[in-house]
């Protein structure tokens, strides 16, 4: 596989992952997917288990539909948890150089 072709395939996969996103609850049937991305059956088979290996999606118990993984959130309350700690230093330095102009 060329580096172009690799490249597209990761783009796709996105594309798969950002439809996913719009429907946690319900999540969405392969042929939701495959109207939804544009993309054929058989591509939105093999880019929902990349998704799947990795942990970005699942299927919903109930329904065996796919909806996005818990993952993402937990990245998301990472994010949050490094920006809080980041303007928590901030703010530490902006005190400190404040007592030493004042």
């Amino acid at each position: 596989m060329s580096k172009t072709q690799t490249v597209e395939a990761g783009e796709k996969v996105l594309d798969v992952l950002r439809v996913l996103e719009r429907n946690f609850a319900h999540g969405y049937s392969p042929t939701e997917l495959a109207k939804a991305t544009g993309l054929p059956a058989s591509a939105i088979t093999r880019y929902v288990a990349t998704l799947e290996a990795k942990g970005y999606a699942e299927r919903i118990p109930e329904t065996g539909r796919i909806r996005i993984s818990h993952r993402l959130g937990q990245v998301a309350i990472q994010i949050m948890n490094s920006l809080d700690g980041a303007q928590s230093r901030l703010e530490e330095s902006r005190n400190r150089l404040m007592r030493h102009l004042g």
